[in-house]
């Protein structure tokens, strides 16, 4: 998926572009989304074809069972959701909201929400940093359903969770349905989802 608490500061690589759901927004440009064959190790083997991948709903929801199990993520539970893509204009927008909703939500936890940082492990350090807005080491928040998916800028649309490896994890599991087509065929995605304010694993 994308980091969308630092997507106004991180530079848009090719890479990241491929391989993030930023990839996504190809829909709105005309790009294509294509998986590969890789290349066969015989000198005589025909050259890579490219092939659109054809994974099934029920197939892609085993994947990211498997892949919710293997990477440890526990107490999320998986819905799934339709793809509504934003506009450029309307994805600008919501950013900015984003970013502001984003900074009262950490002195919420901050102040209202002190003891139940206290119990997921929080410093006091880390309270301070959040009554002031700012995102204590290794921490982040995390859009529960992207906005692409009908989510919204709300407080009950965030979440506090660790940078690594929790939330880079979850952006696996949104990649993995990305990269292979599966978003472009069935205009849904399955979404890891946590009920809480704060991941605590």
């Amino acid at each position: 998926m994308w980091e969308w608490s630092n997507q106004i500061n991180q530079p848009k690589t090719e890479e990241k572009k491929k391989t993030s759901l930023v990839a996504a927004y190809g829909d709105l440009v005309g790009e294509t989304l294509e998986i590969y064959i890789p290349p066969q190790k015989d000198a005589e083997a025909p050259k890579p074809q490219k092939q659109i991948s054809t994974i099934s709903e029920k197939e892609m929801k085993t994947l990211v069972e498997k892949k919710i199990e293997e990477l440890k993520l526990t107490k999320f539970e998986l819905i799934e959701k339709p793809y509504h893509p934003q506009s450029w204009q309307n994805m600008q927008k919501i950013l900015g909201e984003y970013q502001r909703s984003r900074i009262m939500f950490f002195k919420l936890l901050g102040y209202s929400g002190a003891a139940e940082c206290r119990n997921a492990g929080l410093s006091e350090d880390d309270i301070n940093l959040l009554k002031q807005g700012i995102a204590p080491e290794n921490l982040n928040t995390h859009i529960k359903i992207p906005f692409d998916f009908d989510g919204h800028t709300g407080f009950d649309n965030l979440m506090l969770i660790k940078t690594h490896p929790t939330h880079n994890n979850l952006h696996r599991i949104f990649d993995m349905q990305i990269t292979n087509n599966f978003l472009r065929l069935h205009k849904k995605i399955f979404i890891p989802y946590f009920e809480g304010k704060i991941y605590n694993d």
